[in-house]
């Protein structure tokens, strides 16, 4: 990903979403004309949940950039991989949650990025994947140049996010929610700015 986007998203991040610098950051990624408004600003609003619980490691240290990249690039994998593997465990981990409805939120999440349906599904699935299971999803991971290990440390820091927000009385949904209707792409909704560890 081209370092501009990846400091905008940081920037985003750190200055607590306002009004302003959600609309510099559209500017921005519209001028770069890499990615549509829907999956940059999904992308956003999942860092925003994950500094909101405050589990984000110090920017622009190594770590940092590995969940940026961890953050876009699985989106990618997830959304667009033409790997059975790969599709074949995202239907199965929606599919465990959510039963019926899975292919719904699934189309849901190809068309417009990251959701919380998809990403609490994914982390509640990760723990109990095998080694072997794993292992098949390497190679489509490969093609998006991430690891199983990404996989794993990015699902572990949404299961940290859930606890951390949990803890104050907040669900991962609700946070991400109001997170994603300030960002690029939003359904239009009311705009709002989740206060600091309230909605």
């Amino acid at each position: 990903m081209r370092r501009s986007l990846r400091l905008v998203l940081w920037s985003v991040v750190l200055s607590c979403f306002t009004v302003g610098a959600a609309q510099a950051s559209i500017r921005v990624i519209q001028e770069s004309g890499k990615a549509s408004k829907p999956h940059v600003g999904s992308a956003m609003a999942v860092l925003a949940t994950l500094a909101q619980a405050q589990v984000l490691p110090p920017e622009q240290t190594p770590e940092a950039n590995r969940i940026i990249k961890s953050v876009i690039q699985f989106q990618s994998a997830f959304a667009k991989s033409r790997d059975q593997a790969i599709h074949d465990f995202a239907a199965q981990a929606l599919s465990l949650r959510y039963g019926a409805q899975a292919p719904v939120l699934m189309a849901e999440f190809q068309s417009s990025g990251w959701t919380a349906a998809v990403l609490e599904s994914l982390a509640e699935a990760e723990p109990r994947t095998s080694g072997e299971q794993l292992q098949a999803l390497a190679a489509g991971f490969g093609e998006f140049n991430l690891s199983t290990k990404d996989f794993q440390q990015f699902m572990s820091l949404v299961r940290a996010a859930r606890h951390s927000l949990q803890a104050r009385g907040l669900t991962f949904e609700q946070v991400y929610a109001a997170h994603r209707r300030t960002m690029p792409g939003a359904p239009n909704e009311p705009q709002g700015k989740p206060s600091d560890g309230q909605l």
